[in-house]
């Protein structure tokens, strides 16, 4: 009649499922570790502006500062180990006050990933930027 081998069907059925479900993991992971370091590092940002914004004090004063002792300011808090942000970088060309005596941080991070930032086509996916802004009082 119509006897066939069916041995090893069970254990390939599973292979199959043991592989698909290792790449829907690995694909979950990086989509959920590039979706916290963007919502963490956009908080981060305005953490450290209002941080900076602290530092500088009133208005007044807000213009006495250069960009460039902005950045440093910023850069001295994302470095800080109690409230720093880890593998931050402060952009010089984001991180200035405006006429207005606003503060203005731009960080820039890599989310850890265990595929999309070893893919050049799409490793920018998991670089993340953010722009914080606080007034001075």
């Amino acid at each position: 009649m119509f006897t066939r081998d069916e041995r090893g069907i069970v254990a390939d059925w599973l292979v199959k499922i043991v592989i698909g479900l290792a790449i829907f993991g690995v694909i979950g992971y990086d989509v959920g570790s590039i979706l916290v370091n963007t919502f963490t590092l956009d908080s981060a940002a305005d953490d450290i502006a209002v941080g900076v914004s602290l530092d500088i004090g009133a208005a007044s004063r807000a213009s006495q500062y250069t960009p460039d002792e902005v950045w440093r300011l910023a850069k001295a808090r994302v470095e800080d180990e109690d409230e720093g942000v880890e593998g931050a970088r402060v952009a010089k060309e984001g991180t200035f006050i405006d006429p207005t005596g606003v503060v203005h941080i731009k960080l820039r991070r890599a989310a850890s990933t265990l595929i999309v930032e070893r893919i050049g086509a799409i490793e920018d996916w998991a670089r993340a930027t953010a722009d914080g802004q606080a007034g001075t009082t």
